[in-house]
């Protein structure tokens, strides 16, 4: 076995026998590489597989620790994050709400005019302080016309329950890893190019002949912080619906 691995599995062991309990520190690295009596190069590495394996999260500067064990999340629920992250001790927050002309991408999935405008908020989800997940949402301005009047407290589930066009509303989503960018890395207090789930839903409702998309969600998360759950779902290019 090669040495990295090996590293890897006593860490593991060590977690899963609860010697090392969610949320605790390791000693740092040059510490852990005195205690396996390798090289931080070879340690790293053992450090990376488990935390794409989800078992260890970096914060930035701080150093590495056990993850806690990850969040069920079903993207089909018609929920806003406070509504949904609230029972597992998360807390959602809006960084930012403005009014735009939606770029091309989201005007043509919306179908607004020319120079249309849509809504758009970024918040972020936190459990016991933990920054886990980045928040992107677009809003059609004729389905949400009142989102942001109570400003951070917004909450999307009480527009839901109180729109019957909205209530009626199906859910399409794709997921797929990628590195991060600097505008999202931010947000999760993570260095860039770090590896996130990233997540996009549309949401539909039935007018007419066709489908109006109502609402765009592009979602980051930290590896450790969720499991997809309920339907299926196909990464990097598939849907659940």
């Amino acid at each position: 076995m090669m040495q990295f691995m090996a590293i890897r599995q006593q860490l593991l062991t060590q977690i899963d026998r609860g010697l090392l309990a969610p949320g605790k520190k390791l000693p740092g690295e040059r510490q852990l590489a005195e205690t396996f009596s390798t090289t931080r190069v070879t340690l790293r590495e053992a450090l990376a597989v488990l935390e794409a394996e989800g078992r260890l999260y970096r914060r930035d500067r701080r150093g590495w620790f056990v993850a806690p064990t990850p969040c069920p999340y079903d993207p089909t629920q018609l929920s806003d994050w406070q509504e949904y992250f609230g029972p597992y001790g998360g807390q959602f927050v809006w960084h930012a709400q403005t009014k735009k002309m939606a770029d091309a991408a989201i005007s043509d999935h919306m179908l607004l005019p020319p120079f249309g405008q849509v809504y758009e908020g970024e918040g972020r989800v936190c459990i016991e302080q933990l920054p886990v997940g980045w928040i992107r949402t677009f809003l059609h301005p004729d389905f949400f016309p009142t989102v942001w009047e109570t400003g951070d407290k917004a909450r999307l589930e009480h527009t839901i329950r109180t729109n019957r066009a909205l209530a009626m509303a199906e859910v399409s989503w794709s997921s797929a890893w990628e590195a991060l960018a600097s505008s999202q890395s931010g947000g999760l207090e993570v260095a860039p190019g770090t590896p996130a789930l990233t997540l996009t839903r549309y949401w539909q409702i039935p007018q007419a002949d066709t489908w109006q998309t109502v609402r765009i969600d592009q979602e980051w998360w930290r590896q450790h912080a969720v499991v997809l759950c309920g339907r299926s779902t196909n990464q990097k290019s598939g849907s659940a619906q």
